[in-house]
């Protein structure tokens, strides 16, 4: 697969374990009409040449749009700093070639940015956790914020949510799109729509209020600046 990408796309990375990753994000529009053969050609491609070792590819529709991130679908690569390199850094190949080729008749590309991911937490695989709420913050220092998110969602993020988090490094403006992001990830639209505070927990309603009250009060102050909701169509 050519790890040089040549048609804009949207890219984020996500790691199931606390630990850091790295992202490259691209967004486009399908025409209308072809999002059926964008996902038969996205699957065509990396079910048979798949990517670097250490690297996932999924493809995401975008469901409930912000104003600004209004495009309709996003292509997502995520892994480790040595497997991300190796995505971009092999040579181009005919394959790889073809497949731009052919988005390119139905796509337009819409913006691409790149950055990392400081901490996750989840009880599963995150492909149990298709339906995913994003949210772009505006923090007032950034590693407490992260710090008190650690601390929060290392006890008490609920079994029916995958959450993580990060930074933008490139290819984003801080202070009209935010200088952190989170992830929200929900075994169905039951869960997204309800959000974290109605899923069921081992810890009381009670206790829950007091941590995120915790929460508010250590993380140094923030207010989310965007979101939207976007839909897990296939992942390799």
């Amino acid at each position: 697969m050519k790890k040089y990408i040549l048609i804009t796309f949207f890219v984020v990375c996500f790691s199931a374990q606390a630990q850091v990753g790295y992202w490259t994000a691209y967004q486009f529009d399908v025409n209308p009409g072809s999002e059926e053969l964008v996902l038969k050609l996205f699957d065509e491609y990396f079910s048979k040449y798949g990517v670097s070792e250490g690297v996932t590819v999924t493809l995401f529709e975008n469901h409930f749009k912000d104003p600004d991130w209004n495009f309709s679908h996003q292509i997502l690569f995520n892994g480790s700093l040595d497997a991300m390199s190796n995505q971009y850094s092999s040579p181009p190949n005919d394959a790889w070639s073809l497949f731009l080729e052919k988005m390119g008749n139905h796509i337009k590309g819409h913006n691409a940015f790149m950055g990392e991911i400081d901490a996750a937490y989840a009880s599963g695989d995150p492909d149990e956790f298709p339906i995913q709420r994003i949210l772009a913050l505006q923090v007032n220092e950034y590693d407490k914020w992260l710090e008190a998110y650690e601390k929060y969602n290392s006890k008490y993020n609920k079994p029916d949510r995958l959450t993580f988090a990060g930074n933008f490094t490139a290819g984003h403006h801080h202070i009209s799109g935010g200088n952190a992001w989170v992830v929200q990830g929900f075994r169905d639209f039951k869960g997204a729509i309800g959000g974290h505070s109605k899923l069921p927990s081992k810890y009381s309603q009670k206790e829950h209020e007091k941590a995120w009250d915790n929460f508010l009060e250590t993380s140094g102050g923030g207010k989310i600046v965007r979101s939207f909701l976007r839909i897990m169509l296939a992942t390799y």
